[in-house]
């Protein structure tokens, strides 16, 4: 994904988000989130390490949900690199193109504590290497949610979460909806937000670093976490 250097501009707000995602917690017992997952694969796929992407934003979810797209472009980008898989050069064509969806529940009816934040990939083949769209099947898809997250938080705090959750599901067939529980402090959410910081800053050096702000018991902009 391109984006321009105005659509900067806000970002150190979402990452100071970031930031707080995989903060401590006091509770003597392990703290997990639980996150819904729901993956299909093709018979043929087959893991993608090695493989070379290019990112495309669903239109028709990115023009309702307003979000920094460079932060969420980072998250993916490294958590996608952490499975050996590498964004292709500009003037290279991608072996698959990635389809990427996510948003929120808008639904007011919707109960707040029921509310699904989620995050989709849905990659298709490129055999003809075409520059600008896939030329192939979709060969597998990747839906991941977390519940409770209020609409009054930035999506971007929830990235590094279900970023980390998606990437260990690349090209696998769940069957059905499963759920998984992921520790508060988890290396791969922590690796992941760190990854996309550094990556922002690198890319954007004129803007001035996030000031990291004191850790929470429960990361802003996510729901409780589960004791377990």
């Amino acid at each position: 994904m391109n984006f321009s250097r105005s659509s900067w501009r806000f970002a150190p707000l979402f990452l100071a988000g970031l930031v707080l995602v995989g903060g401590g917690c006091s509770n003597p017992f392990i703290a997990k989130y639980k996150v819904l997952v729901d993956a299909i694969a093709a018979p043929e796929a087959v893991k993608p390490a090695g493989q070379s992407y290019r990112l495309v934003a669903k239109p028709s979810v990115v023009s309702r949900t307003p979000v920094q797209m460079p932060v969420i472009a980072a998250c993916i980008n490294v958590a996608l690199g952490g499975q050996g898989m590498f964004e292709a050069p500009e003037n290279v064509a991608p072996d698959i193109f990635l389809e990427v969806s996510f948003g929120n529940d808008a639904s007011p009816r919707i109960d707040p504590a029921t509310r699904e934040t989620f995050l989709q990939f849905s990659a298709r083949a490129n055999p003809e290497k075409s520059m600008t769209r896939p030329t192939g099947p979709e060969v597998w898809d990747v839906r991941v949610a977390v519940i409770g997250l209020s609409p009054g938080n930035p999506i971007e705090g929830a990235m590094p979460l279900l970023c980390s959750v998606a990437v260990n599901y690349l090209a696998t067939d769940t069957r059905l909806e499963t759920s998984v529980e992921v520790p508060q402090k988890s290396p791969s959410i922590i690796g992941i937000r760190d990854g996309a910081i550094k990556t922002l800053e690198a890319k954007y050096p004129g803007t001035p670093p996030p000031t990291p702000a004191p850790l929470p018991a429960i990361p802003a902009g996510l729901p409780p976490p589960t004791p377990k």
